[in-house]
């Protein structure tokens, strides 16, 4: 998570892509093992708590917030994810500022990111988590719900 933050704060998408991949493999790691361990499910839980609803949601969010005013041409955080969720015929004119470039890759990446999964149907695969989690968690009483709710 170090190195996510650090690379966020540099704006260096690519390293950003890196991190989340690494994060990634090893929540699936856990999550496909048959018989993790209750620190492996944690360390899961943590994980898809960390990346998916305060990374994505809270972190990526404000350093893309953060850096809107210096682009030549100045946005307003709605606008930017306009633009760039209905492609349109204005980003080949903004792109020819190289923040902007930095910021769409790195919205691009996050927004994938957050709406990735592998054999479940919510983003990240939070059920295949949940069921993992109430087959290891030893308080066989508290079943966690979507988001982590109980």
């Amino acid at each position: 998570m170090i190195d996510l933050m650090k690379h966020t704060y540099m704006m260096e998408p690519e390293k950003v892509q890196e991190d989340l991949d690494r994060l990634w493999n090893r929540y699936q790691s856990i999550v496909n093992k048959s018989n993790p361990s209750w620190e492996e499910v944690n360390e899961a839980r943590a994980t898809l708590f960390l990346t998916g609803q305060i990374y994505c949601e809270k972190i990526a969010v404000e350093a893309i917030e953060r850096r809107l005013h210096l682009l030549k041409e100045k946005l307003s955080l709605i606008d930017f994810f306009c633009l760039i969720d209905k492609n349109s015929e204005r980003l080949e004119e903004l792109r020819k500022d190289e923040l902007f470039n930095k910021l769409e890759k790195f919205y691009r990446i996050i927004k994938k990111y957050k709406n990735r999964y592998n054999e479940g149907k919510y983003y990240l695969d939070e059920e295949r988590f949940i069921k993992k989690y109430g087959d290891t968690n030893p308080k066989k009483e508290l079943k966690m719900g979507y988001r982590g709710s109980f």
